[in-house]
């Protein structure tokens, strides 16, 4: 496929205007003004009008369209891919809560033949466990009965019989007694992330120097920021080697919280995470999260006590939002693409829009609608035509 009269987003995050762009199957083979050597029978595209973006990765996201992750359903998992790419995410991880090890082995099994097939949306990278190393201090809506100390040996028994790379993520408390060792272990296995912790500075430091060297969903289930024991969110902020998600909903971090985070942690360390559940995409009600009844009033999740459980946002709700509390527009989306392309280590495939890349392409008009979406050099998503009055 060749694009042309293409504005677009390149490698550096700065804007290249009339380009070209040559897809051959998955792959980007060449950016240019001017490309010649391409095969005649190729299918040219016009976007003239459109600017051509890397797709969103959304890391940490449960479900939506009324599916969930944990329902260990295939068609869910064809759901929420779906309706991902019409906001824009090429590449997810679906995102487990703390279930029962049956229940699990469930999602295992619908995660895998789901990463076999041909998606008609986002492109799964592997599943991610929120649970079951989690401290049940901060288990927030997380079911505490199915809560465990971190263990190796436990971990394995689960993944038994399935592709080593199915799971890209795992979350720890490293407060939990055997997380020093289940970190140290990990290295190499799965992107080790801290998470729902009560842990205290130098507890959250040593995590890190093992190898947990990313955060989930910075400042909620964590201890506030103490000016005497600064605590998980006082070492994240300030050790460089660990990149650090944020809801940017406006409702699990204040906007005026997420411009000291940013100023903190950098243009390269932020990522941009929905934490969505089932009621993404769909109407004020009642829904089920970890087998718990979630209210959800005006887009906000509540557990009934005033507690958010999740979100109902997505990542280009996500991006218009930073936009429009004056992040950069170089900032906001490199939060949204090569950052976290970067914290699961796929950085080579994904996350800008350079030869040798995966195409997954968002195509924007000029009101940051998204218009049309490319996974891998497959058309995915294309907006429906407005009629004119």
């Amino acid at each position: 496929m060749r694009f042309e009269h293409v504005n677009l987003i390149g490698p550096d995050f700065t804007m290249k205007k009339d380009m070209t762009v040559v897809v051959e199957n998955e792959y980007i083979t060449g950016i240019g003004k001017e490309i010649l050597s391409v095969p005649a029978d190729e299918d040219t595209y016009d976007l003239t009008g459109l600017t051509l973006f890397p797709g969103f990765i959304d890391i940490h996201i449960h479900g939506a369209d009324n599916e969930d992750t944990s329902d260990a359903n295939v068609k869910g998992l064809e759901t929420i891919s779906a309706y991902l790419a019409s906001r824009g995410v090429t590449s997810f991880c679906p995102t487990t809560m703390m279930i029962s090890k049956d229940a699990m082995r469930h999602v295992l099994m619908a995660a895998e033949v789901f990463s076999e097939q041909q998606t008609r949306g986002a492109h799964m990278i592997g599943l991610r466990l929120e649970g079951p190393f989690l401290s049940k201090e901060k288990c927030g809506v997380q079911n505490t009965d199915y809560a465990e100390e971190p263990s190796v040996e436990n971990l394995e028994e689960l993944l038994s019989g399935f592709p080593e790379n199915l799971v890209a993520i795992v979350d720890v408390s490293p407060e939990l007694p055997g997380a020093e060792e289940f970190i140290k272990a990990m290295k190499g296995k799965a992107v080790v992330s801290i998470a729902h912790t009560a842990a205290t500075y130098a507890q959250t430091k040593n995590a890190i120097d093992n190898g947990a060297h990313h955060a989930t969903h910075l400042f909620n289930a964590m201890n506030p920021l103490d000016h005497h024991e600064p605590g998980a969110v006082g070492a994240l902020l300030t050790d460089e080697r660990a990149t650090c998600e944020l809801i940017c909903d406006g409702m699990h971090v204040h906007p005026s919280v997420l411009s000291i985070a940013w100023k903190c942690i950098g243009e390269d360390r932020a990522v941009v995470v929905s934490d969505a559940m089932r009621a993404a995409g769909m109407p004020d009600g009642e829904y089920d999260l970890g087998g718990k009844t979630v209210q959800v009033r005006n887009g906000r999740t509540d557990m009934g006590n005033g507690k958010l459980a999740g979100s109902t946002t997505d990542m280009l709700t996500e991006f218009k939002n930073l936009l429009s509390w004056g992040m950069s527009l170089r900032s906001a989306l490199k939060a949204c693409t090569i950052n976290p392309a970067k914290a699961l280590g796929i950085s080579d495939l994904t996350g800008t829009l350079e030869p040798g890349k995966f195409a997954d392409m968002v195509a924007f008009d000029g009101d940051w609608n998204v218009k049309k979406v490319w996974v891998q050099g497959r058309l995915v998503y294309e907006a429906p035509a407005v009629e004119a009055e």
